[in-house]
């Protein structure tokens, strides 16, 4: 008998646990249908995190859209130059070759992508045939970006056969001057005095009227003449500056200043200009100031 109540008690207290449980689901029900209990978000992923800052997945790591397109751009340069690379040096073979020597001469005469530039610049400097130097300026000259200008005006500048840096000069004649004339002009101001008179000797082909000035300046340039007991006697440093400055020399060397007259400088004023005052500067200096002058300026007025 007392077995039977326990067991009628405890199936009435479990109806009543599960009534009181389905009555709290219910309340939790209502509330969740009026809005009025709020879930925690579930936490976001690594990919929803740095997409909703901007990142994509790229190459094993999170970067910005901008990002990847240089990337990208950087990797079709670089493979688009690689592969001008392997087309010239094949192009350069078939040269020496009689039976195609004409159609790869004529090719590279056509090469018009700028990604060549850099291939060519490198065959060029190692070059050691003339006509196939010729090539590759007009190869060159025919990119006319401003990568391939500045080869040109290297060229023309700094390379050790005469022949060849005319041809660049008159590749660069044909362009248009305007685009080298800076980069002449900066090129007097430079520390070797042969490097000075080969821009002079270009600007005397390149060179207008913003050309005079620079090449008055550097009409007669100072130099270091170091002589010592460890060196030979009488060896120039590369030490001029625009300024006229010098270096300070250490162990015991002696710094001798001496004034070089630049040839081909006075060769370009006189092509460029049709004056020759030789190498007295302030008379080249006067004529300029009197040609840059008002039509009604008057030079004596303050005489």
């Amino acid at each position: 008998m007392i077995a039977n109540v326990q067991q009628s008690l405890q199936l009435k207290n479990a109806a009543t646990a599960a009534g009181i449980a389905w009555a709290l689901a219910a309340v939790y029900l209502a509330a969740i249908a009026a809005e009025d209990v709020d879930f925690p978000a579930a936490p976001k992923s690594q990919q929803e995190v740095m997409s909703a800052r901007g990142f994509v997945r790229h190459s094993s790591a999170w970067r910005t859209v901008q990002e990847i397109e240089l990337l990208e751009r950087v990797e079709r340069t670089t493979l688009a130059q690689k592969q001008w690379n392997i087309r010239i040096d094949r192009l350069r073979k078939q040269l020496d070759q009689p039976a195609q020597s004409g159609r790869a001469a004529e090719e590279i005469r056509e090469i018009a992508d700028p990604y060549a530039v850099p291939a060519l610049a490198a065959a060029l400097t190692k070059e050691s045939v003339l006509h196939v130097r010729g090539l590759y300026i007009e190869a060159l000259s025919r990119i006319r970006s401003s990568a391939a200008t500045a080869v040109l005006i290297q060229v023309a500048i700094d390379h050790p056969n005469p022949e060849t840096r005319l041809a660049a000069v008159e590749r660069l004649e044909v362009i248009g001057p305007h685009q080298a004339v800076p980069m002449l002009v900066a090129a007097l101001g430079s520390a070797d005095n042969g490097r000075i008179n080969r821009a002079a000797e270009a600007l005397g082909r390149l060179g207008g009227p913003s050309a005079v000035a620079p090449l008055i300046q550097a009409l007669e340039t100072q130099h270091l003449v170091v002589v010592g007991d460890d060196g030979p006697e009488g060896s120039t440093s590369a030490t001029f500056t625009p300024s006229g400055g010098g270096l300070s020399m250490g162990g015991g060397k002696k710094n001798n200043k001496v004034s070089v007259k630049n040839n081909r400088v006075l060769e370009a004023l006189v092509l460029l200009t049709g004056a020759n005052f030789e190498w007295n500067a302030s008379a080249w200096r006067a004529w300029l100031a009197n040609r840059q002058a008002p039509p009604d300026f008057d030079p004596r007025r303050d005489e």
